[in-house]
């Protein structure tokens, strides 16, 4: 197929960026038959414009030994993955690595783990075949480099147009083959804003049980890996994600505690949005709104995003009829307990690139209705820091999921109040420019308490140093010599 040539020259510019060029001239000169291809990700990326990262190049009609030996001529390359014929090589003027291999044909054990499966490496089969073996159409076009064509036996191409996500082959079959490719699936669709074609979507229905499965005690697809396709896809389209996941039933095999809210209903005088799946929707919507952007321009984190949508996983648990009233008493903190239990046993916090902080989020959800049960104005300085300005975590985090929870919560009959969000909003602001974005290091330590009244460590060094901190915040002590001045003249100090 031949592309306009506005895609030909993005073609280009990447291939030579990365030392390509180079390389097909080297291995063309010297394998006069060798035919060279770009394949992957980086043949849709470049065709839709989306940045590229990862090189792949298949080289077809040249033994795998022949390459690695004329590859260490003009660059590093190591071996990677003998079961798979794939070399890294890193040219002398490429700025990254480039995975380089020769067609293969894949013989699956249809047990739905990734990889388990007999392989047939063989320089010479024809490129269709190394493509036949992929998942989706979109990921099976190839860029023939020394004749700018593109190879798409497949469709991909047109499904690329058509936006849409669909299976080469049988959606069962290919799914058999590798149970987390349904999960990769919903990940292409968010990441892509695609659409699951029919067919496909079907299968994953019918299928998704098995993404429990287990041989023993060892899962066929381990947690890493679903969580890593869960948080890239949720990090892309947050909502979509959780109604895909409820939609083919992934939700009510990976994450129930999640599910239990859809059914949690809540007080219409306090929540007439519905119940507290509805509320949670609504919350991580809020991220994209003028109101959310017009006080914060940074990027929220994936670690946030899923706090929002945990920070009322406890409801269902502590719900309660007191008096003829619904009440979800100690439901932070009860919400923070399910929250780090359901994260670490889903081990959200191992994939590269994308693992969050488990710690954080479960900080976040805790503490999630300070400022609900507290007027900021009314707080002391150091609480207000403690949260706000916390050396381990994100105080900014909290405002975004304060604010996301106060414009999912719809009160009957009544306008939404942000009166404590804006407090808090202005005081943290306020802090921020006082202390250029940093609150003032503490003027003694424990340790210094200690020496200068002469007295022991316990809980008195610790009530000391709060005081201290209130007034050094204050700005009525701003310096150590005032600070010692200020301990040996307060009597209840002393």
């Amino acid at each position: 197929m031949i592309l306009d040539k506005k895609t030909i020259q993005k073609f280009n510019e990447t291939l030579k960026k990365e030392g390509v060029f180079d390389l097909a001239r080297v291995l063309r000169k010297k394998f006069s038959k060798a035919e060279l291809y770009l394949v992957g990700g980086s043949v849709r990326d470049i065709v839709l414009d989306r940045p590229v990262k990862d090189i792949d190049i298949l080289i077809c009609k040249v033994k795998i030994k022949d390459l690695e030996r004329e590859l260490k001529k003009i660059g590093k390359v190591s071996l990677v993955g003998q079961r798979f014929s794939v070399l890294k090589f890193v040219p002398k003027n490429g700025k990254g690595y480039i995975d380089i291999a020769i067609p293969r044909k894949d013989f699956p054990k249809g047990t739905g783990i990734y990889k388990d499966l007999k392989v047939k490496s063989d320089p010479n089969l024809p490129i269709e075949c190394d493509l036949e073996r992929r998942d989706f159409t979109i990921n099976t076009m190839a860029w023939n480099i020394l004749k700018e064509e593109l190879v798409d036996p497949f469709g991909g191409m047109e499904d690329l147009k058509r936006k849409i996500i669909r299976t080469v082959g049988r959606a069962q079959e290919r799914f058999r083959e590798d149970y987390s490719r349904m999960l990769r699936a919903i990940r292409f669709a968010m990441q892509l804003n695609f659409k699951i074609e029919d067919r496909t979507r079907r299968a994953i229905k019918k299928h998704i049980g098995h993404i429990d499965d287990k041989i023993g005690k060892e899962r066929k697809v381990p947690y890493e890996i679903i969580s890593s396709e869960f948080l890239k896809a949720f990090d892309a389209e947050p909502i979509k994600t959780i109604e895909l996941y409820f939609d083919c039933g992934a939700m009510k095999k990976l994450m129930p505690e999640i599910c239990a809210m859809k059914s949690c209903t809540q007080p219409k005088e306090f929540h007439s949005e519905g119940d507290v799946l509805t509320h949670t929707l609504l919350a991580l919507k809020s991220l994209d709104s003028k109101m959310f952007k017009k006080y914060f321009s940074q990027p929220i984190t994936l670690t946030t995003k899923i706090a929002i949508l945990l920070h009322d996983v406890g409801k269902p648990k502590t719900k309660k009829k007191i008096q003829g009233k619904i009440k979800f008493r100690n439901h932070a903190q009860e919400g923070a307990k399910i929250a780090k239990k359901m994260l670490g046993r889903m081990k959200m916090s191992a994939p590269p690139e994308v693992g969050i902080n488990v710690e954080e989020a479960a900080w976040l959800i805790n503490n999630h209705l300070l400022f609900l049960h507290t007027d900021p104005e009314k707080m002391k300085k150091t609480t207000f820091e403690k949260y706000l300005f916390n050396e381990r975590f994100s105080g900014e985090a909290h405002l975004w999921l304060f604010l996301a929870d106060a414009m999912a919560t719809k009160p009957a009959g009544k306008n939404t109040d942000f009166t404590r969000f804006k407090k808090a909003y202005k005081l943290w602001k306020e802090m921020q420019k006082e202390e250029k974005k940093k609150p003032p290091k503490s003027l003694l330590n424990g340790r210094e308490v200690m020496n200068i009244l002469k007295i022991k460590s316990g809980p008195k060094v610790g009530e000391i140093l709060e005081l201290l901190r209130e007034e050094q915040l204050n700005k009525r002590i701003k310096n150590k010599n005032q600070a010692k001045i200020f301990l040996k003249k307060t009597p209840l100090v002393n």
